[in-house]
């Protein structure tokens, strides 16, 4: 028995003296980001940051916002990663046009499967220029001004079967606009909804399946960085599925099945003109890209990034035009001068009222709450104020954290408050310079791909919701506890869990 155990023992030993080794060399001199400030334990090791992520749930952005307020505006939050709290930075970290940023490894250690294919999951600049350019043509503002009608039937028919609610038990808006969200995305990019819209209620929905994909995100990440190998292992999951939990199962196989099978008809039906039918054809998409298995990671990525977020946001607008009356009554009469019968997104976006409370819904619900790293292969990034000099080495990954830069008190005074008269400037008008700090979209050359997407759901939407829904509707059972930031799971996440907002209507 002795001769098991003995060379055991000394593989262990030796584990722990090179984990110690490692240790002390990310505290020593010899490391590039010796010289940043930081808890010590944080560059020592990640179990520091695991710490928070996991045995905490999710408090790390807030132990980094405590981090900056202690050691300054770049600090060193890990072994290899930095994180700036300065908004005169995001230009910088986030550059646009010829100047390179790739994503960082761990960042993306949770993307396993077909989703770690998809241009979201890209490390490499040049790699993710080439997808999204074959991608970006199917959502720039004036292909979503042409898909505008086909938005607006998709709103008519959810605030119809909202309404047909009215009098009797409440229901989570929450999940009825992860219901309209996931069939837009997935009619416009495959030519056919889920129809989600179309169920007797509004669940279940891709919405609810992402749940327990986003709730394991976190340890997966941390058991990819630690285990070897456990990246090889994790992409054998799939052939599990039946031995899996109900929501968890469900997103596997979208991923694997249902998705595949709705880009193959897709494919067989180029006449529709949807994303799916025309990708294949692309120029600027490699050959090599336009294989099954990455195609239905960009289908999944899509539909989940296109869902969760703008149903939060809009969720959260509910609860406030709802427990704040006066900003209801102000928004009815903001929408006074529209077309009511057919409120068209370019009228809406023009009432700045209107803009105004979206802004501010995204500021609190942005669609990556947690800090998003980028390394500048080619140049040395410079951060010069005051006396505070710094000079970050090529390759370095450092991000910036939408729930910290969007609730910094000196771009918006009283942060944790829902003021949408911050978005207006004095004569009344939209502040537009405001807008370009705003973290909600990420920024520079990986900004979301859906966001005029966003912006046309989310503008009818809300049309319909002040104008036909929300002078019937009262909360139910629904505190700031359901709705407000507690902690991430990559999504803003409040105290209990996901966001969740009941309604009744009269």
């Amino acid at each position: 028995m002795e001769s098991v155990i003995l060379p055991i023992v000394r593989v262990a030993g030796v584990f722990v003296l090179y984990r110690l080794a490692i240790a002390l060399y990310n505290i020593s001199p010899f490391h590039p980001l010796y010289k940043f400030p930081g808890p010590r334990l944080a560059s020592m090791t990640y179990a520091y940051e695991a710490y928070y992520d996991l045995w905490l749930d999710g408090m790390y952005t807030r132990r980094i916002k405590a981090i900056h307020e202690k050691y300054g505006p770049i600090v060193r939050i890990n072994p290899d990663e930095l994180h700036c709290a300065d908004p005169d930075m995001l230009d910088e970290i986030y550059a646009g046009g010829n100047r390179p940023r790739d994503k960082w490894e761990h960042y993306l250690g949770a993307t396993i499967g077909p989703l770690g294919l998809a241009g979201f999951s890209t490390v490499s600049h040049d790699i993710h220029r080439v997808r999204k350019g074959a991608m970006a043509r199917y959502f720039s503002r004036a292909q979503m001004l042409r898909l505008e009608s086909e938005v607006r039937d998709f709103t008519v028919r959810t605030v119809d079967k909202m309404l047909q609610r009215a009098g009797s038990s409440e229901f989570d808006v929450k999940e009825v606009f992860n219901c309209l969200t996931a069939d837009i995305i997935s009619q416009y990019c495959f030519g056919e909804s889920m129809g989600f819209t179309d169920q007797e209620g509004f669940e279940p929905n891709f919405g609810t399946w992402v749940k327990s994909f986003l709730s394991s995100t976190y340890l997966v990440r941390h058991m990819n960085r630690s285990i070897p190998g456990f990246g090889a292992l994790a992409n054998t999951a799939p052939y599990f599925m039946r031995f899996m939990g109900e929501d968890i199962r469900n997103v596997f196989e979208q991923q694997e099945v249902h998705i595949p099978r709705h880009i193959s008809r897709a494919i067989s039906n180029k006449g529709d003109s949807r994303v799916f039918a025309e990708l294949l054809e692309s120029p600027i998409l490699p050959e090599s890209d336009k294989y099954m298995k990455r195609l239905a990671g960009e289908g999944f990525t899509l539909l989940m990034a296109g869902t969760e977020t703008t149903a939060a946001t809009l969720s959260y607008i509910v609860y406030h035009m709802l427990s704040e009356p006066i900003m209801l009554m102000r928004l009815q009469a903001a929408l006074e001068g529209i077309n009511l019968t057919n409120p068209k997104w370019t009228s809406l976006e023009r009432v700045p009222y209107l803009w105004a409370v979206l802004h501010e819904a995204l500021r609190f619900t942005p669609g990556i709450a947690h800090r998003s790293a980028r390394k500048a292969p080619d140049e040395e990034l410079v951060y010069n104020k005051g006396r505070t000099h710094y000079s970050i080495p090529k390759g370095t990954p450092i991000g910036m954290s939408a729930m910290i830069q969007n609730r910094d008190p000196a771009l918006f005074p009283d942060p944790d408050a829902f003021k949408p008269e911050r978005w207006l400037l004095s004569n009344g008008q939209q502040n537009y310079a405001l807008e370009k700090k705003l973290l909600s979209f990420s920024r520079g050359s990986r900004i979301c791909l859906g966001m005029d997407l966003a912006y046309c759901e989310m503008y009818l939407m809300i049309a319909e919701l002040v104008l036909r829904v929300l002078p019937r509707s009262r909360l139910v059972n629904t505190t700031d506890d359901d709705v407000e930031y507690h902690h991430d799971c990559i999504v803003a996440c409040p105290k209990k869990g996901f966001m969740a907002v009941r309604i009744a209507i009269d």
